[in-house]
């Protein structure tokens, strides 16, 4: 055997070896390198000309999940509304989190006329008549004519982001509207717990799938300072003592980038 074809095996075999350990690290850990950022495409910036629509399962998702997105698009001049679905009144707090929800949008350039109040009952809404949500559902993006409209997804561990995230999916079948989702609740996201701004945000290994893909949205440094200032509003999610969990998967939000699923249609 000649000592180009040893060279060119090695390589071959190096080049498998590198392929298997990373297929080896997803698996053990489930969770992405900081340097797969690279891998996912952009999200385009919105423009002037956008008109969005949010449905927000509770008071903050809208902040933690797409506050970088939702201000840039308000400096960038676009129009942002917000449809909020349940009351938040989990732990009979609704009076407290509608004024952090209004709090929390403001500081992201929303203006208070813009946002919709369902008031569906937190953590119940799987319970509802399926079929009167969507109709409301409907009559709020025919009153708004949006051409991006946001969601949570329905792969979200919690059943009203997920119920949320059913609804407007069926709604979209077929319109030619631009439509993301995000991920809040999953149990190996988002990775590692707690505040980290310098890192980017990555989805779970095992929800990259052929069905859907994955985009990031890059924030600016003001885009991440409002945001920031918008999850700091909800006081009542920050507090450690109401619920241990909370306030690291608010904080764990505020990264470099936001992350949309992309539907395949």
């Amino acid at each position: 055997m000649s000592r180009k074809v040893i060279i060119i095996i090695g390589v071959v075999a190096a080049v498998l070896l590198g392929l298997s350990a990373g297929v080896f690290y997803m698996w053990q850990n489930q969770v992405l390198p900081q340097s797969a950022i690279s891998l996912f495409k952009d999200v385009p910036a919105p423009a002037k000309t956008d008109i969005i629509l949010v449905f927000t399962p509770h008071p903050d998702d809208e902040s933690i999940a797409v506050g970088g997105y939702l201000a840039t698009a308000v400096h960038n001049g676009a129009a942002v509304w917000i449809a909020l679905v349940t009351d938040g009144n989990h732990q009979n707090q609704e009076a407290e989190r509608y004024d952090e929800f209004k709090k929390a949008t403001a500081y992201l350039g929303v203006p208070e006329d813009h946002l919709f109040f369902l008031g569906y009952p937190d953590h119940e809404l799987k319970k509802q008549d399926a079929n009167q949500v969507r109709s409301r559902f409907e009559e709020i993006i025919s009153t708004v004519q949006p051409n991006i409209i946001i969601s949570s997804t329905p792969l979200d561990h919690h059943p009203d982001h997920a119920t949320v995230g059913a609804i407007v999916s069926q709604i979209m079948q077929g319109k030619n509207i631009t439509y993301y989702q995000f991920l809040v609740h999953h149990n190996l996201f988002p990775q590692p717990k707690g505040m980290n701004p310098e890192l980017y945000l990555l989805p779970p290994a095992k929800m990259i799938t052929l069905n859907s893909s994955w985009q990031k949205f890059v924030l600016s440094e003001e885009m991440q300072t409002q945001k920031h200032k918008a999850i700091l509003s909800y006081k009542t999610q920050l507090d450690d003592k109401r619920d241990p969990f909370l306030p690291g998967l608010l904080l764990s939000m505020l990264r470099q980038n936001e992350l949309f699923i992309v539907p395949n249609k």
